[in-house]
């Protein structure tokens, strides 16, 4: 016996239906395999927790609307997804896939050969460079504290401390004057 007679026993097996000869030969099996053995031991478990579920109570006119229901649809099928398929999408999503397809494409060929667009940077040049050093700051601190929030001036400022101010006084007019 192989493992797909054993499974197509099961249930003649748990419901003893099985004449004496092939019963025989399946508990053999069972003995010899223990996946077997728990396979049937989880069905009998499955099939007293079955038993164990109350009972549901429907409306008797339950069946005969269901029946109608049957044969409503067996004689007038409905159409479910028999729209042209192209690779199992439909065409607006084998559209939407294809585009997809080219853009990876189009991008992966972009970066592993970039110079088949036409623009390039050349990056060798960016790496061979030597990085310089940044020129010196611009605010210089010559005091001797190190800190800038704690300097007195400000090193940057060139406006002129004696900045004449001039006086506009006689010189304003006023719009309604």
């Amino acid at each position: 016996m192989n493992r797909y007679q054993f499974e197509d026993l099961i249930s003649e097996y748990i419901e003893n239906e099985l004449p004496l000869s092939r019963r025989k030969e399946f508990e053999d099996y069972m003995k010899h395999n223990q996946d077997s053995r728990e396979l049937v031991n989880s069905m009998k478990k499955n099939i007293k927790k079955l038993n164990q579920v109350p009972k549901l109570k429907v409306s008797p006119s339950f069946n005969e609307a269901l029946l109608d229901n049957v044969e409503t649809f067996k004689n007038n099928p409905q159409k479910t997804g028999n729209e042209k398929m192209v690779f199992g999408f439909t065409p607006k999503y084998a559209t939407l896939m294809a585009g997809f397809v080219m853009a990876f494409i189009f991008i992966s060929f972009k970066l592993v050969e970039p110079s088949l667009g036409g623009d390039t940077v050349n990056t060798k040049n960016l790496v061979d460079n030597q990085f310089q050093k940044p020129p010196s700051a611009a605010i210089l601190n010559n005091d001797e504290k190190k800190d800038l929030v704690n300097s007195m001036k400000d090193s940057t400022d060139n406006s002129p401390k004696n900045e004449k101010r001039n006086n506009f006084s006689n010189e304003i007019q006023f719009v309604n004057d």
